[in-house]
């Protein structure tokens, strides 16, 4: 069943991207650094770091302001001490976010900001404390993590032609954890670039009809 709310939920966003004017091709890097607490203290955390890629579409709302959305992989968790030892919480997502774009033009390029929800799909969860990994499972009990996450992005850059440069801060919601007493939520900063490209869209559709 999980299964399948994924495969419908990229589908679904593959049929919008392709519907956009301008669909385009993501990657960059992520520097996830979650909050955590443990019995209501907030635990010191460190940053994990990971490569994101992603497919992108912009659908033109006004003369200025976009509707942005699209499918991301990205890595996000946290890193903290326990008992002196570095203990690695990894969890990958694929991430749904719907921004609102606004873009101005400067000279020969634009600058852009952007915000809105997200919404994220758990693929994987890892532990990891020295040598040793313990897969997590997603689900309701304690030691369990829920797949679903959801959140509010911000962001902004600059775009020169087909090419954008932005860096965007998500922000986590939803407490993952449903162990007694802790909380994990979502942080991560991201810096990407976007190569756009019009006719892309109807590639993706020719395609998505001869699959399916």
């Amino acid at each position: 069943m999980e299964k399948r709310i994924i495969i419908i939920c990229l589908l679904s966003i593959l049929s919008s991207a392709g519907n956009a004017q301008i669909l385009g091709v993501k990657g960059g890097l992520s520097f996830a650094n979650g909050k955590y607490k443990i019995y209501e203290t907030k635990m010191p955390v460190n940053s994990l770091t990971g490569f994101t890629p992603g497919i992108i579409g912009e659908l033109p709302v006004s003369e200025s302001f976009y509707l942005n959305t699209g499918v991301l992989y990205i890595k996000k968790g946290t890193r903290k001490e326990v008992s002196g030892d570095e203990e690695k919480i990894r969890i990958r997502y694929l991430e749904i976010p719907v921004n609102i774009v606004f873009k101005y033009d400067f000279v020969t390029w634009k600058i852009f900001a952007q915000a809105g929800p997200y919404i994220g799909v758990g693929l994987s969860a890892r532990i990891k404390s020295g040598d040793d990994k313990v897969k997590v499972e997603f689900g309701t009990e304690a030691s369990e993590y829920n797949r679903a996450d959801f959140g509010i992005n911000i962001g902004g850059g600059f775009e020169i032609d087909n090419v954008q440069i932005g860096v965007n801060y998500g922000s986590g919601l939803r407490n993952i954890s449903n162990s007694h007493r802790e909380v994990l939520r979502n942080r991560v900063l991201t810096v990407s670039a976007v190569y756009f490209m019009e006719d892309i869209g109807y590639t993706l559709r020719n395609l998505r009809d001869f699959i399916f």
